[in-house]
């Protein structure tokens, strides 16, 4: 069978939807994409590909557009589409009443390898409502078949983005190209999707991390090196360093087959002398882990996040030893954060040493614990997940939670990285919390970071020039979950 995946841009290259490819045509069947932004008309390009069966990758941040998006191919053919994604698995409502076919909650390869089995064999609808993963609209909601056990990386085919790059070469042209070779992670914090996500899994042995084999993780980045070009890779796992027995044989091999500097992201609990000496021999520029918040109160009572501050300057201090750079993720605006409160975590920025400062705004997904904590709080309204589900939600940069300190907070949106370089700027931008921010100086101060990233992945100016002109702004980016397509 001939199965079409549709997404809605270039930025949003899905290394779980890649797997999901790879997982199917192992199993004899057909796979090819389409992205909406590159087609001058996506229905009038889905017919020409004559799919037997489309998904459609449905983010919680891209909702809008996907509901839109399954309404132009309705009206355009009459093929079974489905919806994949955090959008269906941590808030199907959001999906009510679309004349889909099926939403798979969950990863998606054991139900998409079921459903297109049972569709080659003629089955109607009442053959796949057993089909683990797979809910149907029926009645005004969705029912369908708990979640069930996620495939073992060790069981998907070496993925290939050729599944992008046939169609999109400006693609492979980009020189900084993301993989993947593990799904899951271990913490429980309630502002992320894995948490919610965990939930759904049918026991606690499938919550862990689970990894693909180390030589099948480089494969995958030599075929694309042998291609080219490729000069920085970035491993989009949530926990990179959660195995230092599998690091351990991961490094020599890249570093003999591969040898391409690489960024990669972890916690900091995962991070000691032993860990940060395999990530050098591996050829490791940067690793990035969460500091979100310095604030212990925040950190354990909103976040449910269990790292501890000494974890991180260890993990720093691990790092600076083997000359391997630190990059950290960070959020602002947090229900019931103060401006002084998140002062507190750039001025732990400056003493950790960071090279690479990742901040966002805290941001209230449907279906996660920080969300239910602020609605139950008063810092959302009671109705928050019927406004961002509806159709005409769009995300705007700023503090999302209600709070008294917006100006304060959007200048230190700004200000952040300035304040993290030491005490004497982090006291001058207090200082400057409260004051008008000129928009020529808002402008300007808003590129660092995309400054910020061309740096820590090591971007050429001239390339990413090139493919962000094609492609779009960054913060369209929607899809960012490495276990979801």
């Amino acid at each position: 069978m001939h199965v079409l995946f549709i997404q809605n841009n270039a930025l949003d290259e899905s290394q779980a939807l890649i797997d999901l490819a790879a997982y199917l045509e192992a199993h004899g069947h057909r796979c090819s994409l389409l992205l909406d932004r590159e087609e001058t008309d996506l229905a009038h390009s889905t017919r020409a590909a004559q799919p037997e069966l489309i998904l459609i990758a449905c983010s919680m941040l891209n909702h809008w557009w996907a509901r839109n998006a399954a309404k132009r191919l309705q009206n355009a053919l009459d093929v079974p589409i489905v919806m994949a994604g955090t959008g269906p698995t941590l808030y199907p409502d959001m999906l009510s009443d679309t004349r889909l076919t099926a939403i798979i909650r969950g990863e998606a390869e054991a139900p998409m390898v079921a459903l297109v089995d049972a569709l080659e064999s003629g089955a109607c609808d009442t053959d796949i409502t057993d089909i683990p993963g797979l809910y149907q609209w029926q009645s005004n909601s969705w029912h369908g078949t708990a979640t069930g056990v996620p495939t073992p990386m060790t069981s998907v085919p070496l993925a290939n983005k050729d599944l992008y790059y046939n169609r999109y070469p400006f693609m492979r042209q980009f020189p900084f190209k993301r993989f993947l070779t593990s799904r899951g992670c271990h913490h429980r914090c309630t502002y992320c999707y894995i948490s919610s996500l965990n939930q759904l899994l049918p026991d606690k042995r499938s919550r862990k991390v689970r990894r693909k084999d180390p030589l099948q993780a480089v494969e995958e980045v030599a075929r694309e090196a042998a291609v080219g070009p490729l000069t920085h890779v970035h491993f989009s796992d949530d926990l990179f360093t959660n195995d230092p027995q599998w690091l351990e044989e991961f490094a020599p091999l890249y570093r003999e087959r591969v040898g391409i500097p690489f960024t990669c992201n972890t916690s900091a609990e995962l991070i000691d002398e032993r860990v940060a000496l395999a990530l050098s021999e591996a050829g490791c520029h940067a690793i990035g882990f969460a500091v979100e918040t310095a604030n212990p109160e925040l950190r354990l009572n909103v976040l449910r996040k269990g790292v501890r501050t000494e974890h991180m300057h260890h993990a720093a201090q691990s790092l600076r030893q083997v000359g391997i750079r630190l990059a950290t993720f960070n959020m602002i605006a947090l229900p019931g954060e103060t401006p002084e409160q998140a002062l507190e975590t750039a001025q732990l920025n400056a003493d950790l040493g960071t090279d690479y400062i990742r901040l966002n705004y805290a941001f209230p997904m449907p279906g996660t614990g920080m969300t239910d904590y602020a609605i139950e709080h008063g810092y959302l309204p009671q109705d928050w997940a019927e406004r961002f589900c509806s159709p005409d939600f769009r995300y705007k940069p700023g503090p999302q939670f209600k709070t008294p300190h917006v100006q304060e907070f959007k200048n230190l949106f700004l200000l952040f990285r300035m304040a993290s370089k030491n005490s004497v700027l982090l006291g001058v931008v207090r200082s400057l919390l409260s004051s008008p921010t000129p928009s020529f100086l808002h402008r300007i101060l808003s590129l660092q970071g995309a400054w910020n990233e061309k740096r820590n992945f090591r971007i050429p100016v001239t390339a990413g020039l090139r493919f962000f002109a094609q492609v779009g702004r960054p913060e369209m980016r929607a899809t960012n979950f490495p276990a979801l397509v």
